[in-house]
C-alpha cells in the first residue's frame, strides 16, 4: 500500500479528527463567554468563515490539477522559502498542540502529577505514527471517526437529563459585532485548512466538495456538542479552564458511571492524529529545503526538539500562556490559510499552463 496516496474521503476524515481534539480540549477564554447561548451558533459561522477562507486553497487545487504537479514539485527559491514557512508554522501549530494536551492531562486527568516522561512517551509516538506516512494516518482516521462520532452520541444521550433550559441565555446579547468577532475568533482554530495544499496531488479525489463537506459536518458537530455543553453547565463553564471535560464528567448511562473514561480516549486518540498530522508535514517541509537528509533522520531531530521544549513548558502554568495567545494563533492561521496559498496562487499563474515540473521528493 502506497504511504504517500490518499483517498480524499480519509483525508478530510483525518481533517476531522483533528479539528475535533480543538473542541474536546477547548480552553476558556475571559474574553468569551462560553455559557453564552450563542456560542452553540459560532460552529455555524465557522462553515461560512472555513468556505471564504478555503477559496485560495481551491483556487491553488485547480492550478495544479491542471499541470498534475505538486508544491513539492516545484524548484525555486520562492517555493523553498514558502515550504520552510510551512514547517515553521506546523512545528509550532504542535507544539501548541502537546502543550495544552499537556495542560489538560495535568489540570483534569492525573491532578499535581508530573507529567515530563507522559509526555515525552506521547511525543514519541506521535513522531513513530508520522513515519507510517500520511496512507496510515488517513486511513486509521477513517475508523477512528467511526468510534469517536459514536462515543460521543452515547455520551451526549447519558448528558440529556443534565440540560436545562434555563442555562440557555438570550441571542447576541452583546451584539452581532461581537458574534462576528467571537466567530472568527473561533475559526482560527480551524489551522487544519492550510495542510491541504501540501498533500497536493497526493489526496485522490474532489478536493472543493470535500471541503465544503468538511465545513458543514464539523460546524454541525460543534454546535451539537456546545449545546450539551451549555445546556449541562450554563454560568459555570465559565469558570472551568477545560468546560467540555467538566460537561462529560456529569454523564453517567447506567451502570457506567466513568462515561468520561471513555471519551478521554477517544480525545486522547484526536489528538495523536493531529500531533502525527503536523509532524509528518515538517518533516516533509524540511525533506524538501534539506534533499541530503534522509526523512527519518529528520523526524528524530523534530521529535527531539518538540520532546525538549516540552520537557521545559511541562508542570510550569506560567509558560503555557503561549498556549491560549490569540494573535500567535491567528497569525498562524493566516498564514497558512490565506497569505501563503495566495502567494503560491501568483506564483503558479506566471507558469505555462502545461509546463511539468519533475517531482523531487
Amino acid at each position: 500500500m502506497n504511504k504517500e496516496k490518499v483517498t480524499v474521503s480519509s483525508y478530510f476524515a483525518l481533517l476531522y479528527l483533528s479539528l475535533l481534539s480543538s473542541i474536546f480540549m477547548y480552553l476558556s477564554f475571559s474574553s468569551i463567554k462560553i455559557s453564552d447561548t450563542a456560542s452553540m451558533l459560532r460552529p455555524i459561522a465557522f462553515i461560512g468563515f472555513a468556505c471564504l477562507f478555503s477559496v485560495p486553497t481551491i483556487l491553488v487545487y485547480k492550478e495544479y490539477k491542471k499541470k498534475g504537479n505538486s508544491l513539492f514539485s516545484e524548484k525555486s527559491k520562492l517555493m523553498k522559502v514558502i515550504i520552510a514557512l510551512y514547517a515553521i508554522v506546523y512545528f509550532i501549530a504542535s507544539l501548541r498542540t502537546l502543550a495544552r494536551f499537556d495542560l489538560f492531562a495535568s489540570s483534569e486527568l492525573f491532578p499535581g502529577s508530573d507529567m515530563t516522561l507522559f509526555m515525552l512517551f506521547f511525543v514519541g509516538v506521535c513522531a513513530l505514527v508520522s513515519v507510517m506516512g500520511i496512507g496510515a494516518i488517513a486511513r486509521a482516521a477513517t475508523l477512528f471517526t467511526a468510534v469517536v462520532v459514536a462515543a460521543t452520541v452515547f455520551v451526549s444521550v447519558s448528558l440529556l437529563g443534565e440540560v436545562n433550559i434555563l442555562n440557555f441565555t438570550p441571542l447576541f446579547k452583546n451584539g452581532p459585532f461581537s458574534f462576528i468577532e467571537d466567530s472568527f475568533l473561533f475559526t482560527v482554530q480551524a489551522s487544519e485548512l492550510g495542510t491541504i495544499i501540501l498533500f497536493l496531488p497526493e489526496i485522490k479525489g474532489d478536493v472543493k466538495k470535500h471541503i465544503k463537506i468538511w465545513s458543514i459536518l464539523s460546524g454541525v458537530s460543534f454546535a451539537f456538542i456546545l449545546f450539551f455543553v451549555v445546556g449541562s453547565l450554563g454560568a459555570f463553564a465559565d469558570t472551568q479552564l477545560f468546560p467540555t471535560y467538566t460537561a462529560v464528567t456529569l454523564a453517567n448511562f447506567g451502570l457506567l458511571e466513568r462515561v468520561d473514561a471513555l471519551e478521554t480516549a477517544i480525545w486522547i486518540l484526536c489528538v495523536v492524529e493531529k500531533v502525527s498530522l503536523y509532524i509528518l508535514i515538517v518533516t516533509k517541509c524540511l525533506r524538501y529545503c534539506f534533499k541530503k537528509i534522509p526523512s527519518k533522520y529528520i523526524c528524530f531531530g523534530i521529535f527531539v526538539l518538540l520532546s525538549s521544549i516540552i520537557a521545559v513548558v511541562s508542570n510550569d502554568v506560567e509558560k503555557f500562556k503561549f498556549v491560549s495567545f490569540q494573535p500567535l494563533v491567528i497569525a498562524l492561521f493566516l498564514t497558512t490559510v490565506l497569505i501563503l496559498p495566495i502567494v503560491i496562487y501568483v506564483y503558479l499563474r506566471k507558469v505555462k499552463p502545461n509546463e511539468k515540473s519533475e517531482d523531487v521528493i
